[in-house]
């Protein structure tokens, strides 16, 4: 009797472990394709960037390929890392309050087309004023920490849209409890990327002073 009242209890027990099974994979499923989604806004602003800048014209895309084509040398290896690590800071503490609005998935889609017509508008810009070898020079010096930027960005997007979406769920009378898990999540992803970015950003502006050595 009693083997046969534990044969009866244990599917009781495992059922809200496999109620659990298909929340956990709606949300990876979900984070998945957040990523993959903020990734196509970045390249569909990306090629509308490289059209705006292909002239060179303007003072802003001379401006631009200036900044990004003058050398380094006779700046400290400090200054140059504090300008790489602004960027990123800025970026990913964009992506990470995105989180807290109801409307974040929205507005990390627009972060990412928006930062993807900048980059393409640069590059456009550079290869116009100073050609091929100063678009050589560019990429070279930027494309360590603008790669490891967008990768993190990228990587903290996806739970920042969990959070968000989350949030639009609990003001829409959905609550999940969920919540304060993603939001613990959210934050450490978001101290670990300040501390890779900051390590990519050292390596980045090491890569600008050897471009310009090697350019001269």
């Amino acid at each position: 009797m009693r083997a046969a009242q534990t044969t009866l209890r244990r599917p009781a027990l495992l059922l809200p472990r496999r109620a659990e099974r298909p929340r956990r994979e709606c949300a990876e499923t979900a984070h998945s394709g957040a990523v993959w989604l903020f990734g196509t806004m970045f390249l569909a602003g990306y090629l509308p960037g490289i059209w705006l800048g292909r002239g060179g014209v303007s003072a802003l895309g001379q401006q631009l390929a200036a900044y990004y084509t003058k050398s380094p040398e006779n700046a400290a290896f400090a200054a140059i890392f504090g300008t790489e690590f602004s960027v990123s800071f800025l970026q990913l503490t964009a992506v990470f309050l995105c989180g807290f609005c109801v409307l974040g998935v929205g507005l990390l889609a627009l972060l990412f087309a928006a930062r993807g017509v900048f980059l393409g508008y640069c590059a456009a810009s550079v290869a116009a004023v100073n050609g091929a070898a100063g678009l050589v020079q560019y990429r070279l010096a930027t494309i360590v920490s603008d790669a490891a930027t967008l990768f993190f960005c990228l990587w903290l997007a996806g739970w920042s849209a969990r959070l968000a979406g989350e949030l639009f769920n609990a003001v829409c009378g959905r609550a999940t409890r969920e919540t304060p898990g993603t939001l613990r999540r959210l934050a450490v992803r978001f101290g670990a990327a300040l501390v890779l970015s900051a390590v990519f950003s050292a390596v980045g502006t090491f890569l600008a002073f050897v471009t310009a050595k090697v350019g001269r």
